[in-house]
């Protein structure tokens, strides 16, 4: 008897030096408010986070055909230990160049067929009536990032029909606040580099 928990001893503590062996430090953002708003005439959409085995679904559905759209992203980043340290972002994207932008560029090819394992993507301008998703999707992770101090987030998206006489209207106002932190995982996602073609 002795012997056989000796035994289930070794193993059990074999079992858990593997897995914390196989743990890494990596940065992740958790989500502690997501509010979406869209516009019911063009488009309903769904956006939902899994902390446990992160990924994201992301659910779009286009009930009017769109002749253009325009993106803007609102970005600020705040340091968790000294808040004087921060970084903001504001931009706007046409969202049909971008799209047109995988067919000029092979980084572009790339990240489109990077993201269309995970979806049914919008192909091209205007864009038609129909669902349009990315399910269990999550960004490349790279453990470097770990070394990074801890920080609050904060996102502002939004998404404009553009029409063909130029006049734009909001169909997408989504506000995002979370934190990054550092936590040991073993499910790290692959990092930047691995998006690369394999040589050899």
């Amino acid at each position: 008897m002795a012997l056989r928990m000796k035994i289930f001893w070794l193993n059990f503590v074999f079992v858990l030096y593997c897995g914390w062996a196989a743990a890494e430090k990596v940065m992740r953002p958790s989500f502690k408010d997501v509010k979406v708003w869209s516009d019911e005439k063009y488009v309903t959409h769904k956006l939902a986070f899994d902390p446990k085995d992160p990924h994201l679904n992301f659910t779009l559905n286009v009930l009017k055909e769109l002749h253009d759209v325009d993106l803007h992203t609102q970005i600020r980043i705040v340091q968790k230990k000294d808040p004087t340290y921060f970084f903001t972002t504001n931009s706007t994207m046409n969202f049909c160049r971008i799209i047109s932008w995988r067919n000029a560029s092979p980084i572009g090819a790339l990240i489109h067929t990077y993201m269309k394992e995970y979806g049914n993507l919008i192909e091209k301008c205007p864009i038609v009536k129909g669902e349009y998703f990315i399910h269990r999707f999550w960004y490349p992770e790279d453990v470097t990032f770990a070394t990074l101090p801890e920080v609050d987030f904060e996102i502002n998206f939004s998404a404009y029909h553009v029409d063909a006489s130029m006049n734009r209207e909001m169909i997408i106002n989504d506000h995002i606040t979370g934190e990054g932190t550092v936590h040991d995982v073993n499910n790290v996602k692959p990092g930047l580099l691995a998006l690369l073609p394999k040589v050899g």
